[in-house]
């Protein structure tokens, strides 16, 4: 997966708890992509961020998470 600097510079500085916890809901997301077949990119974006915010990661705690060292 590629990410922008920014975001690579904040994931090495995080600690391995915010990994770990980043790392989960990115393997849900992932796995529930797959899941689900025969919808557009933008229909995906869609549904991964609803499902991302109904699971609590919000656009503003993600990058809390990503700003914390």
């Amino acid at each position: 997966m590629k990410v922008d600097d920014v975001a690579a510079k904040k994931w090495k500085r995080a600690s391995d708890e915010k990994k770990t916890e980043l790392n989960g809901m990115i393997n849900r997301i992932i796995k529930r992509a797959f899941d689900k077949s025969g919808e557009d990119f933008h229909q995906f974006l869609d549904r991964v961020g609803k499902e991302a915010e109904a699971n609590g990661l919000t656009e503003d705690i993600l990058n809390k998470l990503l700003s914390e060292e």
